[in-house]
Parts: structure tokens; C-alpha cells; sequence
């Protein structure tokens, strides 16, 4: 992989004065792979932000709107929009061989010069989780990770989603005869290796990703003794109202600034271990 995967970029209308966005695409493994970045006009080093989208396909794309916000917040941030999509290469496998897209992502981020290399985290939405905590788990450069309404358990949501049950066959497997290819995909199952502070962020009238999946999931992490903060909205979806939207993610960033700040201090990586904030 070479030290800047970026191939090219074309700069976007951006509905923010001091925000610029770009469709992208940049070198995932063997594969081209499109994608979004947006960041700040301003002409220094920010924190980097690898937001993973959430769905397949058409379904579920990246949200202009949202990865501007991050921005503004004071983020460098890629989205992947995952091969086979917006002109991309290879094909969408629900967080197999796709998850590369994330880690050249991170790859991406690290090569721009207005990112501080040292301070990236990583942010699923719903299916984007999948690709989130696998980076975590197995590239070891994700310094906090926000997990918003985000699927941990494969199994659970073949169980709880008969209208993908189709597509999970087609894409990932029988669950039951490719079980494994469900477990590899599951947060659920790489929860020892995730060393990041982790933010949930669910609504309790999720319908499409249950509480039952970062509830299962901060219990794994609290037998592990890692750190990790769950907020739960009882009046709220799988999508927010707008306003609750844009102010739950104004204070996710922050959240993420505030542990991406820790990593670094005093030049080395800092990790909260066992401690459960409220």
C-alpha cells in the first residue's frame, strides 16, 4: 500500500462556508475505492475521522450533510463508500473483504498533511459499526470509536431482520452453515481486542438495529474491563429527529476530541482501562 492511497479527488458544493468536500477515490488493498472526504478550511492539523456508513449498496449512502457537521467539529474526515459503490471496484461483502476499505481509509487520513496521525478515530452508523470495531480490533490505530445504533451481532440482526435475511444469505452466508463468516463480521466476537474507548449512542425505539446490540456489546466490554459510555435515548429511532440529531453528534465529537486528546498526551498512547463513565 502505498503512503497515500489517494488516486484523485473532485471538489463538491458544500453547504457550510468553511467546510470543503470532495468526492474521492483512493487504493483499498488491490482494489479502487470511492468515497467522501470533508474537512476544514482552516490551514492546520486537525484529528482525523474515518466514518463508516451504514446499509449496502444504495441503501443507507453517505450523508454530505453529516460528515460536514463532523468538520466543523474540528475533524478531518473520510468516508468509505464501500467497493462496488459510486464508481468503485470489487464488491460490497458486509464487512469481509470490505473492511480494507476502512483500514486504507485510516491509511489515507494518516498521509493528509492537515491530520494529526496520532489522533483518528472512527465512527459506525447502524452497519458501519461492523467496519469500526473491526478497524479497532485489528489495525490498532483507532484512538475512540462511537458506535451509533450500530450492529454487533450478525446472528442477532438475521434474527431480527426478516426482510435482509435474503441479502445476509447472498452476501455473507447461511447463518448457521457460515457461521464463522457471521462471527468474523461481529464485534461481539473481536470485543477482546478493541482497546479504544467505545461511545454507544442507541435510541430505544430502534427498529432496525435493537438495543439488544450495544447492550450485549458494553456488557462484553464490561466483563473485559474496557472502557466504554453508552447514552440511550428511550423517545428515539434508528434516526433521530434533526435537531436531537445534529446536537447528539455536536456532543459525540466532542466526546471523541476529548478521548482522541488523552491518546496523545505526553506524546503516547493513553488507554482508560476499566473505567465506565456515566
Amino acid at each position: 500500500m502505498p503512503d497515500n492511497p489517494l488516486i484523485s479527488r473532485i471538489k463538491l458544493p458544500a453547504s457550510l462556508p468553511d467546510i470543503s468536500v470532495y468526492h474521492i477515490l483512493y487504493q483499498a488493498g488491490d482494489t479502487m475505492v470511492a468515497g467522501y472526504l470533508a474537512q476544514p478550511k482552516a490551514q492546520k492539523k486537525y484529528p482525523g475521522l474515518v466514518y463508516c456508513r451504514g446499509g449496502i449498496h444504495r441503501v443507507g449512502m453517505v450523508q454530505i450533510g453529516w460528515i460536514e457537521h463532523m468538520a466543523a467539529c474540528g475533524f478531518v474526515v473520510c468516508a468509505p463508500s464501500y467497493r462496488g459503490n459510486e464508481g468503485g471496484r470489487g464488491q460490497d461483502e458486509f464487512g469481509g473483504a470490505d473492511r480494507q476499505d476502512v483500514y486504507d481509509a485510516l491509511q489515507l487520513l494518516s498521509s493528509l498533511p492537515r491530520v494529526d496521525a496520532d489522533r483518528i478515530g472512527a465512527f459506525g452508523f447502524s452497519r458501519g459499526a461492523v467496519g469500526a470495531f473491526l478497524a479497532a480490533a485489528e489495525t490498532k490505530r483507532i484512538g475512540a470509536l462511537v458506535s451509533w445504533g450500530g450492529i454487533v451481532d450478525l446472528h442477532l440482526t438475521y434474527e431480527e431482520r426478516e426482510d435482509l435475511r435474503r441479502m445476509l444469505k447472498r452476501v455473507v452466508g447461511h447463518p448457521v452453515k457460515d457461521a464463522h463468516a457471521y462471527m468474523d463480521r461481529s464485534a461481539l466476537y473481536h470485543a477482546e481486542e478493541v482497546d479504544c474507548p467505545v461511545l454507544f449512542i442507541q435510541g430505544g425505539r430502534d427498529d432496525q438495529v435493537s438495543p439488544l446490540h450495544s447492550a450485549y456489546m458494553a456488557e462484553r466490554l464490561e466483563m473485559l474491563g474496557k472502557p466504554y459510555v453508552s447514552w440511550y435515548y428511550p423517545e428515539y429511532g434508528h434516526h433521530f429527529p434533526e435537531a436531537a440529531h445534529y446536537g447528539t453528534l455536536s456532543e459525540a465529537c466532542q466526546w471523541l476530541k476529548q478521548k482522541l486528546q488523552k491518546r496523545c498526551a505526553s506524546g503516547r498512547r493513553v488507554v482508560e482501562r476499566g473505567t465506565h463513565e456515566e
